[in-house]
């Protein structure tokens, strides 16, 4: 028990309960209000982790020791590359939409969700197809190994993303599907859903700026 003196923190709490009764639901504000900051929280590591290849793109190719910087005609294909980072503005796009939608409390959001899912994962497929086709690997030269380790990481981290919009979808089209016929908070499932694809859609949109500066340095600079 908290002090008179001793400030509470933001945000509703857990009601206190009796000894031996059965804790109720935690309030809907709460999860909201980690999985806010959580996002914000990712999306700053991420930043950090994503420095550490635009500092060695930069730092390799200015002092391009023994010209092994870009040895030989090593060009990524630019057309996959170009249809890559579309999918994924698209993808972000779509998704705002929806969030807006839910936060609006319009049933249509979930189709724009759908449709960011399913282009997310495009981007995907065609960033592994050009793995596929360009003339180069992670051992030639400082260049193609920033590219293929950089490109590797990204991908990694929107199919982690992309899971995480899919649960949103999934959880909505379940709570669609089947209604909850129980007492509790998932009676209301849009009031559990709502923050974790708000905070989906926010890392996303982050992930989704991350992508056009990855594109623009390995492709146009």
């Amino acid at each position: 028990m908290a002090s008179r003196g001793e400030e509470l923190p933001l945000g509703r709490m857990v009601p206190p309960v009796p000894a031996g009764a059965e804790i109720p639901p935690e309030p809907p504000d709460v999860g909201a209000r980690a999985l806010t900051v959580a996002s914000r929280l990712l999306a700053g590591a991420t930043t950090f982790f994503f420095l550490a290849f635009i500092f060695a793109y930069f730092y390799l190719r200015s002092i391009n020791e023994e010209h092994l910087w870009r040895k030989g005609h090593l060009d990524p294909n630019q057309a996959l590359g170009a249809a890559m980072i579309a999918c994924i503005i698209l993808s972000a796009a779509l998704t705002i939409f929806a969030g807006r939608g839910m936060k609006a409390g319009s049933r249509a959001w979930l189709t724009p969700a759908i449709g960011g899912v399913v282009l997310g994962l495009v981007a995907v497929a065609l960033q592994c197809i050009e793995y596929t086709k360009q003339n180069f690997g992670p051992t030639d030269g400082a260049y193609a190994s920033v590219f293929c380790a950089w490109t590797a990481l990204y991908l990694i981290a929107v199919l982690g993303t992309i899971y995480w919009l899919e649960t949103q979808v999934a959880s909505e089209v379940r709570a669609r599907r089947k209604p909850a016929s129980t007492e509790g908070d998932i009676r209301q499932a849009d009031l559990l859903i709502a923050p974790g694809l708000d905070a989906a859609v926010f890392y996303w949109s982050f992930l989704a700026a991350i992508g056009v500066v990855t594109y623009v340095v390995l492709y146009l600079v």
